[in-house]
């Protein structure tokens, strides 16, 4: 009874830092310079953003723009930013658009920060009917043919169909909204389409001011500078896959190229899904990152939403009795074949 009750005070000694052996590590930079001065806050939540409910917070980033913050294992949203209060024009900010994070078991999850300056914005003015009116941009620039997403609510991570979607064709939109909260997010994937995950060369972003409340009959003036992802912060030469890999075979077994694959946690195969892969290569070749253990359904097609049209290639991969596939702490790579035909 003396050698446990010795040993449980001797662990309660140890410094947390060397119990933690789980959070998230990467870098933070600003158009593709690393930025020292920069500390990475965690929350539970997206709304616990605004609450400023903050869990955890890193050290400011390094001298060449790498931080270190521990984590238990769970799920996480994340920003980084250099001011603690209200921001003012200048001030660094980025919301990890790829949340939540998910901590595994044992180890970090590399994740990178592309950071934007706050912009100065116009102040409200009064109007006939309450809206925004602004510009979303890349690099001080107007950015072209690009999509303005509304959210009324944060339960979906923003992933799937948005409360309202504004097409904007020069940069700048001008926009009549109810009053109430909303989240704002730009994006322009090069590939065309509302929907998708984001791929390299792609355009995104999320408001530094969400929510965004608005009065009745008040204009507010939105300044939505969006970013590209940066291949230096998402290397990490010590991370091992975790996820499904494999081919997405067609008709005469070939190579079925610019197919998704879709993960679902239900075998009913609806809503929204867990993970979209990213179109498939000249080989049919497809990676979908899966931090998270648990059993999923696999679905291939081409388009993204609403049912299979005519003609489309489109399969589900073939397991006993509909079981799934399975990703476990014993095995959390998988490698798979789903056979794809035109859908009649």
């Amino acid at each position: 009874m003396k050698i446990a009750l010795g040993l449980l005070i001797c662990l309660m000694l140890v410094p947390s830092s060397l119990l933690a052996a789980t959070g998230i590590k990467g870098r933070v930079a600003w158009r593709g310079e690393l930025i020292p001065g920069v500390p990475v806050r965690a929350y539970r939540s997206i709304d616990a953003i605004a609450a400023e409910q903050v869990i955890a917070v890193s050290e400011p980033t390094a001298q060449d723009g790498t931080y270190r913050l521990e984590l238990p294992r769970g799920r996480y949203y994340l920003t980084a930013r250099n001011f603690s209060t209200s921001p003012k024009p200048g001030d660094f900010f980025c919301y990890y658009s790829g949340a939540p994070i998910v901590v595994p078991a044992d180890g970090f999850r590399q994740v990178g920060f592309n950071l934007i300056k706050i912009p100065a914005e116009e102040s409200a003015k009064p109007g006939k009917r309450s809206g925004v009116w602004g510009e979303i941009s890349f690099q001080e620039q107007p950015l072209e043919r690009t999509y303005l997403y509304v959210y009324k609510s944060t339960e979906s991570d923003f992933k799937g169909p948005a409360w309202f979607i504004q097409p904007v064709e020069k940069g700048r939109f001008r926009m009549s909204l109810p009053p109430g909260d909303y989240w704002l997010l730009a994006r322009k994937r090069m590939k065309g389409g509302q929907y998708g995950p984001i791929e390299i060369g792609d355009y995104f972003n999320f408001y530094y001011g969400n929510p965004l409340h608005i009065e009745k009959n008040e204009l507010k003036n939105i300044q939505l500078e969006t970013i590209t992802r940066l291949s230096m912060l998402e290397e990490d030469p010590d991370a091992v896959f975790s996820g499904i890999a494999g081919s997405v075979v067609g008709p005469g077994a070939l190579p079925a190229e610019g197919v998704r694959v879709f993960a679902y946690r239900s075998v009913t195969m609806t809503g929204t899904p867990a993970y979209i892969s990213a179109t498939t290569d000249e080989d049919g070749r497809f990676s979908l990152l899966m931090p998270e253990s648990g059993t999923y359904w696999l679905l291939a097609r081409e388009a993204i939403g609403g049912p299979a049209a005519t003609g489309e290639l489109y399969g589900k991969l073939q397991s006993a009795e509909n079981a799934g596939i399975r990703l476990s702490a014993q095995q959390m790579s998988r490698e798979v074949r789903i056979d794809v035909s035109p859908h009649p």
